[in-house]
């Protein structure tokens, strides 16, 4: 019969560190394409405006891209969390 398998906590810490950067790395981004590509009255984004139905489908391309990205990295911010408690219920970190 095995024991388990064990991560060593030092490996659960590194992980939770590259979650934390790469959900820090994303921020910047996920801001500025929110304010920049922003539909407004007579654009959206960086294309001017067009018919009514592309004018729909881009605030909808808009909303769901940002709803990815801020679900993204908040999954990425909870995955951190969760490996840091596992390395530390094994006495690490």
């Amino acid at each position: 019969m095995s024991d388990g398998i064990r991560i060593e906590p030092e490996t659960l810490l590194d992980a939770a560190r590259a979650c934390e950067e790469t959900g820090n790395g994303l921020r910047p981004a996920v801001d500025d394409f929110r304010t920049s590509a922003a539909p407004t009255d007579d654009c959206f984004g960086l294309v001017e405006r067009g018919s009514q139905e592309l004018a729909e489908s881009y605030r909808d391309f808009h909303a769901e891209l940002l709803a990815f990205a801020e679900d993204l990295t908040a999954k990425l911010a909870e995955t951190a969390t969760g490996l840091r408690e596992s390395a530390r219920s094994q006495g690490g970190g």
